[in-house]
């Protein structure tokens, strides 16, 4: 019985979405007018160069909601800002280490775009640290978006992943 649904679910013909860029996807694969993936969901990471995109998630990477994320924090900020613990219960802790002056903020977003919190750490030089408390949150995914405005350059947009346990 198995065997026969697998089989005519693979004969009638389906059509799908298409949009440009398309996915090579190592998780899973495509074929008979499918495509399919196996474990990437929470995973959103993406990386692009010149000549090549790189995306680990959901199969369709720059939508306009928050998980077509483009400016990866790790990517725009190097070892500038790092966070932690993730994932977190209860306090997140935040440290940046910035080489010139500018003006840092930091908004909190949850899975659904919604901005949750925004907090402006005013202008910084050097070394800035700050816990933030998600006790009030639900569980689930979370975005750190920050924003570094050099005093001389232009402004940096990062965002970071947060899970909350």
């Amino acid at each position: 019985m198995v065997l026969l649904c697998c089989f005519f679910s693979f004969i009638v013909p389906s059509f799908s979405q298409s949009i440009t860029p398309s996915t090579l996807n190592n998780g899973g694969g495509s074929g008979l007018g499918m495509e399919w993936s196996m474990g990437e969901s929470v995973s959103i990471a993406y990386f692009t160069t010149s000549n090549l995109s790189l995306t680990t998630g959901v199969l369709q990477p720059l939508t306009s909601v928050v998980t077509g994320i483009n400016d990866f924090g790790p990517t725009v900020f190097g070892n500038d800002i790092i966070m932690g613990p993730n994932p977190v219960f209860s306090q997140l802790h935040i440290k940046a280490i910035f080489s010139q002056m500018g003006t840092l903020s930091f908004q909190l977003i949850d899975a659904k775009s919604a901005l949750l919190k925004t907090i402006e750490a005013g202008t910084i030089f050097s070394i800035y640290e700050k816990d933030i408390v998600l006790d009030t949150y639900a569980a689930g995914v979370m975005y750190i978006r920050v924003l570094f405005k050099p005093t001389n350059g232009i402004l940096k947009s990062g965002i970071f992943k947060i899970i909350k346990l």
